[in-house]
Parts: C-alpha cells; sequence; structure tokens
C-alpha cells in the first residue's frame, strides 16, 4: 500500500520588519531622485526652448526641425534617461510594498486562507 506524503505546513513566516523599512528608504530615495532629475530636466528643456525659439524654431512654427534638435541634444538626452531610470524605480519599490502589503492582507483574512488538509 502507498504510503500518503506528509501533510505541509502553512508558512506563517512575515516579511522582517528591517527589510520593510529599507524597502520604504529606497521608496523615499527614488522618489526624491525622479523629483530632482525631473526638475534639472525641466529646466534644461527650457533652456533648449527659449535658445531655438529665438531661431524661430518652436513645435508651433517647425516640428520638424525642433524634434530633431531635441533628439540630438546630448544634454536633454542624459537628464530624460535619469528621470526614466528613477520612474522605473519608484514601479519597481512601489510594487514590492504594495504586493506585500495585499499578500499580508490576505494571509491576514480566515477566509483566503489554504487549509492544511488537501482535499
Amino acid at each position: 500500500m502507498a504510503t500518503l506524503p506528509a501533510p505541509r505546513r502553512r508558512s506563517t513566516t512575515s516579511v522582517p520588519g528591517p527589510y520593510l523599512e529599507y524597502l520604504q528608504a529606497r521608496l523615499l530615495e527614488a522618489e526624491a531622485g525622479l523629483t530632482a532629475m525631473s526638475e534639472k530636466y525641466e529646466r534644461t528643456k527650457a533652456r533648449f526652448d527659449r535658445c531655438y525659439a529665438r531661431r524661430g524654431i518652436t513645435p508651433d512654427t517647425d516640428i520638424i526641425n525642433y524634434i530633431n534638435a531635441k533628439s540630438m541634444n546630448p544634454e536633454l538626452k542624459f537628464w530624460y534617461a535619469k528621470v526614466e531610470h528613477f520612474q522605473r524605480e519608484v514601479a519597481a519599490y512601489g510594487a514590492v510594498l504594495t504586493g506585500l502589503d495585499a499578500a499580508r492582507r490576505m494571509l491576514a483574512d480566515a477566509g483566503y486562507r489554504v487549509s492544511d488538509d488537501p482535499r
């Protein structure tokens, strides 16, 4: 006669507090970095727009040359890449914290608990 495997025990471990604090700190750092990089990008773009507006190149008057000039500007590319980096960090840390919170709430609710009995 075949023996049945022992029933699995439900894991009751929780996420360590220091790890949550680390994630929250990293999220705050990413948000601060995003704000700083967005401000730098906006200042750089405003300077770029003023410079090209003096030449008569604006999105309203000459969109093709404006887009070409904007795509060729290394400073704009640099700051925009920084903005995108911090956007990804904010999204990643926010998603982890949201997921951990959702899992904690689901496991705390008795209706979502998985029974130890496999049937």
